[in-house]
């Protein structure tokens, strides 16, 4: 009868133990730890000093302001050496922790204006005028995984 109770005992308490070991063992076994944006850019002949001119200037502008207020960790500009056919000459990369709001998202926009000194229709347009020697092949959206120790 000891015998009997024991291993009743033990048997309930197993019942409990084992879910909440397989639920330890049901993590995955990597975690997100940043957003990745990658653009690719296709630089037309001849207009390499252009762009990157506007890189150093403008989009350097904004996005050294975009890391100074949180909104990003970081940024770098990626060449492709060996670009063949197709691919872009440059990868601009953009680190985030994470998306902003829709509201948070308006409120940098104007933010990024007024520092800027420039308006919708201007931004829009002077974004146009860069299709004259450059196009935006794409953008990739990564997530950068770490083991979860």
């Amino acid at each position: 009868m000891k015998h009997l109770i024991k291993t009743a005992v033990l048997a309930s308490t197993l019942a409990f133990a084992v879910p909440q070991a397989a639920q330890a063992q049901d993590e995955y076994p990597l975690t997100g730890a940043e957003w990745i944006e990658i653009t690719g850019i296709d630089i037309h002949d001849g207009a390499g000093y252009k762009y990157a001119t506007h890189l150093a200037d403008a989009w350097r502008k904004n996005m050294d302001y975009s890391v100074e207020q949180g909104w990003i960790e970081s940024y770098e500009i990626w060449s492709n050496t060996h670009a063949r056919k197709g691919e872009p000459d440059l990868w601009l990369i953009t680190r985030f922790d994470q998306f902003a709001t829709n509201a948070e998202y308006e409120e940098r926009g104007r933010k990024v204006r007024a520092m800027m000194q420039r308006t919708i229709t201007q931004l829009n347009s002077e974004s146009g005028n860069r299709a004259e020697y450059r196009t935006i092949l794409g953008d990739v959206l990564a997530k950068r995984l770490v083991w979860r120790d």
